[in-house]
């Protein structure tokens, strides 16, 4: 009876298991949280990989672009060749020689009735120094300059002789033929603008400068300094600026800093102090240029100071001047400073041209001089110390 019961126990025993095994509810899924390190799980986003679905992707934007902006603008950097500056130029010669044709076309637009005839006194005058500062550096000619004999050389523009343009003889034009470079040279009649340009094939010079020229020599000085910015490149450096310029506008837009305080950035720290920087550069090489054509380089000196002058009268004037660090142009004083500094160079170029036998004297005058005050100030030294 016993047996019975037990063997009866142990099979409800185990139908029990096999029904509890069978009736157990199925296992509770495991929640799993979003940044569950498991490689395999998404979340149920479709948007996996999405680049601009991390916040950060805006800096990384910007940090390419400055890298690429980086590259780029190390690529472009060149020297220039008479002063061994490095500069940022991402212009070609051609669109630059492209941009000196239409400024020509916008002064002949503008100026049209007041440009002198090309066969015109002045009109040859500066032409034949033109002539003069390209043939010395093989840079050009002319178009349309042929020397005339009735042309003199020593014509001061201080007096009233020349001002009356429409009286003075013009001597027949001629046109000269040749596969080098031309030149365009139109001269303003204009004595309220107190100024002169070029642009690369173009030299364009207003008779309101020309008494501050005073003579041959101080019109050969401003010439070869606007020769100079075309040597230089400076209209291309200009442009290739503005293209940096726009990229750093760009660039801290990303940021979300005001446009206009990056155009102020842009203004002070870049535009101003190249331009001063260029200005001084066309100074050494106009120097350079007007003694290789055996034109006293006193000159230049000399004429900046009678700008310097002309620039007091009219601060005065306004009541005001204008710190060096606004102006697009240093000043008068510091380019006599730097030119005179320079003079030694101008007159050991003329000491090494035959063609300039007539300047020697001025030449050996001006080592005289320089020897002087080398003695004088030696003799002060040799006070002090003892």
């Amino acid at each position: 009876m016993l047996r019975q019961l037990c063997r009866r126990n142990l099979g409800l025993k185990q139908w029990y298991h096999s029904s509890a095994i069978r009736l157990a509810p199925p296992p509770r899924p495991r929640y799993v949280r979003f940044s569950s390190p498991n490689p395999n799980f998404n979340g149920g986003n479709s948007n996996k990989g999405n680049f601009f679905n991390d916040r950060t992707w805006p800096i990384k934007v910007g940090v390419g672009m400055a890298g690429l902006g980086v590259i780029y603008y190390v690529s472009c950097l060149e020297q220039v060749q008479e002063t061994g500056r490095w500069r940022f130029i991402s212009v070609s010669p051609q669109y630059e020689a492209e941009i000196g044709k239409v400024a020509l076309k916008e002064t002949i637009n503008e100026f049209g009735p007041k440009i002198l005839p090309p066969n015109h006194p002045i009109s040859m005058h500066v032409k034949r120094v033109v002539q003069n500062v390209l043939d010395a550096s093989g840079l050009g000619i002319v178009k349309g300059y042929t020397q005339h004999p009735q042309l003199q050389s020593n014509l001061d523009f201080v007096s009233d002789d020349w001002k009356n343009t429409d009286t003075l003889a013009s001597p027949p034009h001629s046109a000269i033929a040749s596969p080098n470079r031309e030149w365009e040279v139109l001269v303003v009649n204009d004595r309220k603008i107190v100024n002169a340009a070029a642009t690369p094939g173009t030299i364009i010079v207003f008779t309101g400068i020309l008494p501050i020229c005073k003579d041959e020599k101080g019109l050969a000085a401003v010439l070869s300094h606007e020769i100079g910015h075309v040597v230089a490149r400076h209209t291309a450096e200009r442009l290739s600026s503005q293209t940096v310029f726009m990229a750093l506008g760009l660039f801290l837009a990303l940021f979300g800093v005001d446009f206009g305080i990056s155009a102020i950035i842009n203004k002070m720290l870049l535009e101003l102090p190249n331009s001063r920087l260029q200005e001084r550069e066309a100074d050494l090489i106009g120097l350079r240029l007007m003694s290789k054509a055996c034109y006293d380089p006193k000159a230049s000196p000399e004429m900046f100071a009678r700008l310097g002058q002309l620039e007091t009268k009219a601060s005065r004037g306004m009541g005001m001047r204008a710190p060096e660090f606004f102006n697009t142009h240093p000043s008068s004083e510091s380019r006599v400073r730097d030119l005179e500094a320079r003079l030694g160079e101008g007159y050991d170029i003329l000491a090494a041209n035959p063609q300039c036998a007539a300047l020697y004297d001025q030449v050996h005058a001006f080592r005289e001089n320089a020897n002087m005050k080398s003695v004088n100030v030696f003799e002060h030294m040799k006070d002090e110390w003892l």
